[in-house]
């Protein structure tokens, strides 16, 4: 009974995790390669290992770690019956991004550099690059996401909204975890 109650929690933050990392790869590839050499992204080609590599860490990392989260903070901070109120959803967004966010970012932009560009000093490439992404996430992340939450009563709708949220977000993750990339947070 317990393992099916879990994996019906887990199957879809599973799949939609990897799903949009996938598409946030090739999003992300788009981007880089239009804006290196002008022209079409898809008439460059697309490197599809790249993409599978970037869906395996949606698969195998963010999945679990934002079930884990979620279900973590939903202890911490109790939302009571009925629907999420407004301080509940905000508190909730800036401690995500508080206690939660900087690991599995930084997991990310390490893994991208160890093992999706094979750089060397990957510990350190993501060391470089992280105040710029934790800024950038500060910036805005808790603010839609706890709006997301707090606004959206129905939960299918709010899960595609939380969503494409974090497929905006790691299509940044993994444009900015290209090395060379050059990347216009504001017109991003």
């Amino acid at each position: 009974m317990a393992s099916r109650i879990l994996f019906q929690a887990l199957y879809p933050r599973t799949a939609l995790a990897t799903a949009t990392f996938f598409a946030a790869d090739i999003a992300s590839q788009a981007i880089v390669t239009s804006t290196e050499s002008g022209i079409d992204a898809l008439a460059t080609g697309w490197d599809p290992v790249r993409s599978i590599k970037t869906a395996a860490f949606g698969l195998g990392i963010v999945s679990w770690y934002g079930f884990s989260s979620s279900f973590i903070l939903t202890k911490i901070i109790p939302s009571g019956p009925g629907r999420i109120g407004f301080a509940t959803a905000m508190l909730q967004a800036a401690a995500q991004q508080a206690l939660f966010a900087p690991p599995l970012t930084f997991s990310f932009l390490y893994t991208s550099a160890a093992l999706i560009h094979n750089d060397e000093n990957a510990f350190e490439t993501a060391k470089e690059q992280m105040p710029a992404v934790a800024s950038t996430a500060w910036s805005f992340l808790p603010w839609v996401n706890g709006l997301a939450t707090w606004g959206i009563t129905s939960p299918v709708v709010r899960l595609l909204a939380l969503n494409g949220i974090a497929c905006g977000w790691a299509t940044y993750l993994a444009t900015i975890a290209t090395p060379g990339a050059v990347v216009d947070v504001a017109g991003f």
